[in-house]
């Protein structure tokens, strides 16, 4: 691994980005159940309530926080702008998202609007506290200008979708009317995924895939034009979903654009894994290809008229592989560096500490990996045979229990080592 250009001795305390990577087993799991409850159903219509439940746990329970987490981290390492406060974020960006996506998600699947407010409220307040922190902390930071720019483009689509999310809830509750009602969701979809969710994987993903397999750089031409790019295309669709009379060809192009400009990043990220100089091939490196392979496929079932949902599974699924492809790589490399800076730091020579792998052993790491692509193979293929839907869910369930164990594997091992440093105390 490659730190050159990194600053890993300002990386913040591990329990601020941990406290949020925790809530992603919660609700990779939920997403699960609500698959093998409701079936196919969760398929049938992009606005079942249980396909809005499922939707809303992966999206705003599962890969915000670790998200969340992982800006909390790498902004000091990478961009030179610690987070002040940063066990506070964590701590309320963390309540806030695992509150407010268990309401969200309780009031799609019992019809109560009342907890879809109350849900937002809770998420809104959370992801409040870590916008306006992250505003602050990156209108000042330095560090790799491409980089820093996709970063802030990032959070600033998770602003915009926060707001449309809050917009579309209080029509729910009639407290606003929406004439454009259907394209608003879109948009909030296209801010969410296209925006937050993709921008932040790029820009993080165009960093640190080439550092973990001594990989070439991602071109600058990329790095500088996929953020901007992305972005001026999503304020095109914004104002086009805001006029009363839409032109349908034009919002088409510009999805079209939107899912090209994605496709750049992905295919790029491909052909340097393919150059990479680790020839290692762990759960790691597949299930970040898979993400590549996923987006490719989300694209071509766009263009021939598979319906929004299987687009959907395919692109949720893509953003999974990816994030939790990445937690199996960062969590034990963040709990065997806290480690290794406490025993400097506290000359607790004489402990010994555990290697990377046994922190999360490959059996394990390859366990999640390979529940994880499985579920997403059978819900992708739902449509040829309904019962892969709860297939799908219970692969889930197995992925998020083995992912939970996982966390709490290293978690442990990591708190054993600590209670060595302080039996042994320093050293003379």
């Amino acid at each position: 691994m490659d730190l050159s250009g990194l600053s890993p001795d300002k990386a913040p305390p591990v329990e601020a980005p941990l406290a949020l990577f925790y809530l992603m087993p919660l609700f990779i799991g939920l997403a699960g159940m609500v698959l093998l409850w409701q079936g196919d159903q969760v398929l049938a219509s992009r606005w079942a309530p249980a396909t809005l439940a499922a939707t809303h746990f992966i999206v705003l329970g599962a890969l915000a926080p670790v998200m969340c987490g992982a800006l909390l981290q790498i902004s000091p390492v990478l961009l030179g702008a610690p987070f002040p406060r940063v066990r506070l974020i964590a701590l309320l960006t963390a309540t806030g998202l695992g509150v407010g996506s268990l309401l969200i998600g309780s009031g799609f699947l019992t019809g109560l609007p009342v907890l879809l407010v109350a849900g937002g409220v809770a998420a809104a307040s959370g992801l409040a506290v870590f916008l306006v922190a992250a505003q602050l902390v990156l209108r000042g930071a330095g560090g790799r200008m491409e980089t820093r720019w996709a970063v802030r483009l990032a959070t600033a689509a998770l602003g915009v979708t926060l707001l449309l999310g809050l917009s579309l809830a209080a029509a729910r509750m009639g407290w606003l009317h929406l004439p454009q009602h259907l394209l608003l969701v879109d948009t909030h979809v296209a801010w969410g995924l296209g925006g937050w969710v993709g921008l932040l994987l790029a820009g993080i993903g165009m960093e640190i895939i080439p550092l973990f397999y001594i990989a070439p750089a991602f071109s600058r031409w990329i790095k500088r034009t996929l953020p901007i790019a992305v972005f001026a295309i999503l304020i095109g669709l914004t104002a086009l979903a805001l006029q009363t009379s839409a032109s349908m060809a034009l919002l088409k192009t510009l999805m079209l654009a939107l899912f090209v400009a994605h496709l750049v990043y992905n295919l790029a990220a491909l052909a340097v894994q393919r150059r990479r100089q680790r020839p290692q091939r762990d759960a790691n490196l597949w299930l970040w290809q898979l993400s590549h392979v996923g987006v490719l496929a989300a694209f071509v079932a766009w263009l021939v008229g598979y319906s929004p949902s299987q687009v959907g599974v395919l692109l949720l699924g893509a953003a999974l592989s990816f994030v939790v492809g990445s937690m199996l790589k960062i969590v034990p490399f963040l709990s065997w560096l806290d480690l290794q800076q406490r025993r400097i730091a506290g000359r607790h020579v004489k402990v010994t500490l555990p290697r990377l792998r046994a922190l999360l052993p490959t059996r394990t790491a390859n366990a999640v990996g390979l529940t994880l692509a499985a579920a997403i193979v059978a819900v992708a293929a739902a449509p040829l045979a309904p019962l892969l839907t709860r297939v799908g869910g219970l692969l889930l369930v197995v992925c998020a229990v083995l992912l939970g164990y996982a966390l709490a594997s290293a978690a442990r091992q990591r708190h054993a080592v600590i209670r060595q440093f302080d039996a042994s105390g320093p050293a003379r």
